[in-house]
């Protein structure tokens, strides 16, 4: 595979994209979160925001005495999708012959993931 200007853009373009999305999960995020904080200012008759700090702090060293939250999914290659990274890589270093291996691994490894979301969908 040779690493040409067009598969450059589209992998710049697939970075955006997902900078994009990111930043829309995290707007929605806040949202998610300020109308959680209504609600339980409502519920325990609360005026003022600055009264759910202690809340707050509990929840937070809570979280931090957990090793991995339950809601986060750890993202793992099985072995073929490694061996698809090496065979990839092996690829580009033919027809790049200078290539650093972070690089040839980085192109590698993106493609792996595009072609794993585009099964995932």
């Amino acid at each position: 595979m040779k690493i040409t200007p067009s598969i450059i853009r589209a992998l710049i373009k697939e970075e955006i994209s997902q900078k994009l999305l990111q930043e829309v999960d995290t707007q929605e995020a806040i949202g998610s979160l300020q109308n959680a904080l209504s609600r339980l200012m409502g519920e325990l008759n609360y005026q003022n925001p600055d009264q759910l700090d202690t809340i707050f702090q509990q929840a937070k060293q809570n979280l931090k005495g957990d090793d991995a939250p339950a809601n986060r999914k750890e993202k793992k290659w099985s072995d073929a999708d490694h061996d698809k990274q090496e065979k990839i890589a092996q690829e580009i270093e033919k027809e790049n012959p200078g290539i650093s291996k972070e690089e040839k691994m980085a192109f590698a490894g993106a493609q792996v993931n595009r072609e794993k979301r585009k099964r995932n969908k």
